[in-house]
C-alpha cells in the first residue's frame, strides 16, 4: 500500500504512515533529515533556508503531486496546500476533505459569516477594502485583529492599537493588502480542538507569538474555562454543517465562558503528532479506519502531555544539529538558515524538559 502526504513540512504525517509499514511517497517545501519517506520531493535548499514568504509557492507542490497521483492508495493533506485564493483545486481522492473543500473553509471571511448564521459564537468580523475603513474600525474598537482572508499558521495576522506610534501605524496601514479582514480583539489565549470524525480527540493550547503559531501543548484541561459538553456538541454540529471527514482541527479563544470560533482547519492540523503521542497511538490507522467506516471509538481516558516549540532563528546562523531526543525537523548539517526562520522543533512532555532541550539546541548552533 501507497501513501501520499503533500504539504508545507510533511514529517509527522509520512513518518507516522512509514511505521506502520506503507511506502510513503511525500511532496513537501522542507525537507528535514528526519523525514523517513521513501520518495521525497522538496523545494527547500538543503544547505541555505532563505525566506519562506518570498520562495513558497503552493502550485509547486501541486503539480509535483499530480505525478503521483494514480500510483497511490491514500493521499493525506497537510498545512499550506489549497489554502490560497488562486490555488488550484484537482479532483484528488484525499483521505478527509477534497481540495474543494479546503480552499473553501480556508476563506476565513465565508466561514465566519456562516458560523454566524448558526448561532455560533464568532468574534465580530467585517470585510474591508481601504484604509479609511479600517481607521473607522480601529477608532471604535481600539483594537482590532487584521488577517488575510486566505491563510493559514497566523501568517499575515496583525493586531492593530491607537497606541501604537504614528509611524508604525502609516507603515501598517500602507502595507496592508485590500480587501482584508477586521475582527474584534479578544484578550484570550488561543486554543484548538482535535477531531478524527465525528469523534472529540482532545483540547489544545496554542503557543502563539506575534499572532503566529509556535506550537502546542496537548491535550489542555479547560474544565474550569468552559462547558466541556456544549463546547465539544457545538463543534460536532460545524463538522456535520461543513460535512467534514478525516482529521479536522478547530480554532478558538474563549470569551465570557464560551468558545469563540476562529477558524477550521479542514487538513491534518499542527497538533497532529503531539495528539498522537498524547494517544499512544497511530492517527494515520486512526484516520484510514474512521474515513472507511472502519474504526471504533478510541475510548479515550487518561493521556499524557506534550509540548510541541518550533524554535525560529534571531539571526542568521549555521546549523549543527545532530537528532538527539525530544529534537525533530533536523536540518541538514552544516546548513545556514536566514534570520526569522524555522530551525527545529523540541518536543518534551514538560515545560522542564522543552527548556533543557532548547539549551542542547542552542550550543549546536553558531552565528553566521
Amino acid at each position: 500500500m501507497k501513501i501520499l502526504v503533500v504539504g508545507v513540512n510533511t514529517r509527522p504525517v509520512a513518518n507516522s504512515a512509514k511505521r506502520l509499514g506503507y511506502e510513503v511517497y511525500s511532496v513537501s517545501y522542507y525537507n528535514p533529515v528526519d523525514l523517513k519517506a521513501d520518495v521525497k520531493e522538496y523545494f527547500i535548499n538543503d544547505m541555505c533556508h532563505g525566506c519562506f514568504s518570498e520562495n513558497y509557492d503552493s502550485k509547486k507542490l501541486i503539480d509535483c503531486a499530480e505525478k503521483y497521483i494514480d500510483e497511490v492508495d491514500y493521499i493525506f493533506i497537510c498545512s499550506g496546500v489549497f489554502e490560497y485564493e488562486n490555488s488550484k483545486t484537482p479532483n484528488w481522492n484525499v483521505l478527509g476533505n477534497s481540495p474543494k473543500k479546503i480552499k473553501k473553509l480556508s476563506n476565513k471571511y465565508f466561514v465566519t459569516k456562516k458560523l454566524e448564521n448558526l448561532g455560533c459564537p464568532v468574534p465580530t468580523t467585517y470585510i474591508i477594502y481601504n484604509s479609511q475603513q479600517l481607521e473607522k474600525l480601529l477608532y471604535e474598537y481600539n483594537k482590532v485583529v487584521v488577517k488575510p482572508i486566505y491563510g493559514y499558521g497566523g501568517k499575515g495576522v496583525l493586531t492593530i492599537s491607537l497606541n501604537i506610534s504614528d509611524d508604525k501605524y502609516c507603515s501598517l496601514l500602507k502595507n496592508l493588502k485590500y480587501p482584508c479582514i477586521v475582527q474584534e480583539y479578544i484578550p484570550s489565549e488561543s486554543f484548538s480542538a482535535s477531531y478524527i470524525g465525528r469523534e472529540f480527540i482532545t483540547f489544545n493550547k496554542q503557543i502563539v507569538e506575534g499572532n503566529s503559531y509556535y506550537g502546542c501543548i496537548t491535550p489542555y484541561n479547560l474544565d474550569r474555562l468552559l462547558d466541556i459538553k456544549y463546547t465539544t456538541k457545538l463543534f460536532e454540529d460545524i463538522l456535520d454543517f461543513f460535512d467534514l471527514g478525516g482529521m479536522n482541527g478547530i480554532d478558538f479563544m474563549i470569551k465570557d465562558g464560551l468558545p469563540v470560533v476562529l477558524e477550521i482547519n479542514p487538513r491534518i492540523p499542527g497538533t497532529f503528532e503531539t495528539v498522537e503521542l498524547a494517544l499512544q497511538c497511530n492517527l494515520v490507522r486512526c484516520i484510514i479506519e474512521s474515513v472507511e467506516g472502519r474504526r471504533r471509538s478510541l475510548k479515550i481516558r487518561s493521556m499524557k502531555q506534550y509540548i510541541k516549540k518550533i524554535l525560529f532563528t534571531d539571526s542568521k546562523v549555521v546549523s549543527f544539529i545532530r537528532k538527539i531526543d525530544n529534537v525533530v525537523d533536523v536540518p541538514r548539517y552544516g546548513a545556514v538558515i536566514e534570520k526569522g526562520e524555522p530551525l527545529t522543533t523540541v518536543i518534551g512532555r514538560n515545560i522542564e524538559e522543552v527548556k533543557s532541550t532548547v539549551k542542547e539546541v542552542s550550543k549546536m548552533v553558531i552565528p553566521w
